[in-house]
This record gives C-alpha cells, sequence and structure tokens, in this order.
C-alpha cells in the first residue's frame, strides 16, 4: 500500500511540473512577437550620367632659373601682382636655414603670444585642458592623413606647452621669457644676414591663384579652344599623355571662372540644356558637390561633349585634371524604406469610358503605439534594396512620416493588429 502511494505521488509530481512548464513557455511566447520593424528616414538619391573629364583654366607656367626653390606661397593662396611667389637659392644649405628661420620665427611668434597672455595670470588646469585637446587633434589629423591643417595645429600646441611651462604668472618667468625672445631674435638676424648672401626672389608677373603643379595640360588644352572642340578632339586629349614640365616652379591660375570639358557615351539622352546649372560630383581627389553652369553641347554618333564653366571653388580644385565626375541631372527625396517593407494590392476599377482595369495600390504598415497602421503611399525611386516612398495623401492625419517604425514582411499582419 505505501509503495503504491509513493508511485502515484512521483506520478503527479511529474504531470504538474510538466503542466507548469508548458504554462510558462505559453506565456512567454504570448510576450514576445514575430513582428520585426525598422526605421523609415528621409533619403535623397541622385540620378544622372558618368563622365570622363578634364579640368581648363587660363594659366601661366612660372620658370625658374635651376638651383634650389623653396616655394613660400601654399596651394590655392591668392597672389597679388608683384607678390613673392618663392625664393632661389644657389646654396643648398640655404634651404636648411631657411626652415630655421621659418622655426625661430614661429617661436618667437609664440614667445610674445604667451608673455602677453600669462602676464594677466593664467588657469593652469584650463591649460593642461587646452594641450591635452591639442594632443588629441593633432593625433586626429596625421591618423585620417589630414595634413592641410597640421603645421597650424603644431604651433599651437607649443604655444599652449610655453605658456604651461613658463607657469606664467611670477615675475621671474616673465624674466625668462622676455630673455629667451631677445636670443632667438638674436640668432634670426645673423641667420637672415646669412641667406640674403645666396637667394634672390621670385615674383609674380600678375595676379592669380597658385599652384605648386604644373602637369603639362597647360599649352595642351586652354579655354579659348573649347568653343570649337569636338567628341573626337577631347577623347584624344583625354588618352594622350602630357608633356612634361622641367624646371618649373609652380602656375598661376589667372581668371577665376574656370571650365570642365567632359564626354560621355550616348546622344544627350538627359536632355541637357544650356544656361541651366547643374551639379557636378567628383569622384576622387575632391569630395564634393559643385554648381556650374552649362555653356555648350556637342553631340556626336556614339558621344556627346559638354562645356560646364564656375566661378567658384577654384582654390579647392587647382590640382584636379584629369576627372571622372556625375553629372547630376536630378535629384529625388523621399523616405527610405527596405524593399520586404513595401505591399501591393491589385483592385479594379471603372474608367470614365466604362472600362474596367486593374490598378496597383501600395502601402506599408507601421507600428504607431503598439499597433499595426496602414499608410497608403506612392513609389518614387527603386533601388536595389529599397524604395523611396511618399505618402500618398501628404495631408492625412494616418500618413507614413520620417523617423517612423514600418515592419517587414510578415504574415498574418492587419490594420490594427496589436504588435507589442
Amino acid at each position: 500500500m505505501k509503495e503504491s502511494t509513493l508511485a502515484t505521488k512521483v506520478m503527479v509530481g511529474v504531470l504538474c511540473a510538466g503542466v507548469t512548464l508548458y504554462l510558462a513557455l505559453y506565456v512567454l511566447m504570448g510576450f514576445q512577437s514575430d513582428v520585426t520593424t525598422t526605421v523609415a528616414y528621409q533619403y535623397t538619391v541622385s540620378q544622372g550620367t558618368e563622365a570622363s573629364a578634364v579640368l581648363v583654366r587660363e594659366e601661366l607656367l612660372l620658370g625658374s632659373a635651376g638651383g634650389y626653390v623653396d616655394v613660400v606661397r601654399s596651394e590655392g593662396e591668392k597672389v597679388a601682382s608683384g607678390g613673392a611667389v618663392a625664393l632661389l637659392y644657389s646654396d643648398p644649405g640655404a634651404l636648411t636655414t631657411q626652415q630655421s628661420i621659418r622655426t625661430l620665427t614661429a617661436e618667437v611668434e609664440q614667445l610674445r603670444h604667451a608673455l602677453t597672455s600669462g602676464t594677466q595670470g593664467a588657469d593652469t588646469a584650463k591649460l593642461d585642458e587646452q594641450v591635452v585637446a591639442s594632443i588629441v587633434n593633432l593625433r586626429a589629423l596625421t591618423a585620417s592623413g589630414d595634413l592641410s591643417a597640421l603645421e597650424d595645429s603644431v604651433l599651437h600646441l607649443r604655444t599652449m606647452v610655453f605658456r604651461r611651462d613658463y607657469s606664467m604668472g611670477d615675475t621671474q618667468s616673465v624674466a625668462r621669457i622676455s630673455q629667451l625672445i631677445a636670443d632667438k631674435q638674436a640668432q634670426l638676424s645673423t641667420l637672415q644676414a646669412s641667406l640674403g648672401q645666396v637667394s634672390q626672389t621670385m615674383y609674380a608677373p600678375q595676379a592669380g591663384v597658385f599652384s605648386g603643379q604644373a602637369d603639362g595640360y597647360e599649352s595642351l588644352v586652354t579655354p579659348d579652344m573649347l568653343s570649337t572642340m569636338t567628341p573626337q578632339q577631347l577623347s584624344e586629349l583625354l588618352s594622350a599623355p602630357a608633356p612634361a614640365q622641367p624646371n618649373t616652379v609652380g602656375k598661376l591660375v589667372t581668371n577665376p571662372t574656370w571650365y570642365l570639358a567632359a564626354l560621355f557615351p550616348g546622344d544627350n539622352q538627359y536632355n541637357l540644356t544650356t544656361g541651366r546649372t547643374y551639379t557636378v560630383a567628383f569622384s576622387h581627389d575632391y569630395y564634393g558637390d559643385i554648381p556650374m553652369t552649362l555653356e555648350r553641347i556637342e553631340p556626336s554618333q556614339d558621344q556627346t561633349l559638354v562645356v560646364f564653366s564656375c566661378n567658384t571653388h577654384l582654390a579647392d580644385t587647382t590640382l584636379l585634371r584629369l576627372q571622372t565626375v556625375d553629372i547630376v541631372t536630378q535629384r529625388v527625396t523621399g523616405i527610405r524604406i527596405p524593399r520586404k517593407a513595401l505591399r501591393v494590392e491589385t483592385t479594379q476599377v471603372t474608367r470614365e469610358d466604362g472600362t474596367v482595369a486593374e490598378e496597383n495600390q501600395y502601402y506599408v504598415y507601421a507600428s504607431v503605439g503598439g499597433q499595426a497602421e496602414k499608410k497608403p503611399v506612392n513609389v518614387l525611386y527603386t533601388g536595389d534594396t529599397f524604395y523611396l516612398v511618399e505618402p500618398s495623401n501628404p495631408h492625412a492625419a494616418i500618413r507614413l512620416r520620417a523617423g517612423e517604425q514600418v515592419i517587414l514582411s510578415t504574415s498574418d499582419i492587419y490594420d490594427g493588429k496589436v504588435v507589442g
């Protein structure tokens, strides 16, 4: 009798445990949803054509008489007529001397700045923060390969270090800085006197924008040639090697208006119109969009030549010559959704003439307040993995908005369903 009672208790215990586990799993699955959502967001797609192109400018080569050259102008810097462009040396050691002069000049400026700002009192903790921030900024520039602002960053860091090292507050520190300035100024005077005996200055013959790169195309293609250039001539120019330019310091771009001569296959299928402004996107070397005015279209049997003009962004593009560009003819802006989120219903509509036709209506489901809402949309653009859509009625209270959670394709979904 006791053995039968024990067996019964074990069986009842196992049964209760099984029922409890089943109920727990059932409740857990009830709280889980099989609905997958993603954010719909505003997005713009550029449409147009890719073309091979050459940048054309009015350019004046700057020759040198040989020797050792130290360019004193930055790339893209404006130079007045008669302004200094470069220093020419007969002694190779003069280049080292010139670099020492620049370093000493920068140090004197830093010390003077530290002296004037330091006598007013300094917050040591704040200076420490500025030194650390300068080091972090310098590290970020070198890691990214962006050397355009590297010199300014180094000078700023050295200024902060000078101010921090000399405490900036007491009379003895001020005296040390003043003496250091006097010593470096004396070194500067000595170096400048020795340098004046072995150098001569090259001046700009006329005003312009300086570029240190002479690539040989300065004489191959000029703005005057663009009015009569044919697609065949441009094709030959794009494929021909440019002649070398020895013994040149650089060049001056003497006109602020520059041109882009581009060649794309086929006829003018994009209906480009002269006088209109189009956006030109550069694919490498310069990552940016530039608005340019279309000046000329010259189609041929299998390719079309287009000439654009621009009077901005000259300083940013002085190093560019042969380029692959995208001529943007249209931009489409809408709400981007994955392809799985778009749904379609085919309905029959009666036309005015009495005929019946099938019509597709597109919509998406969005999760709003824990429920699925059906929102009609129009398709603006079809991509490989996405659609650009807009609300069918932009003034409706229930319409798709950027930032909403759209529901991806799933079974058993309907308007008003609780989706958690």
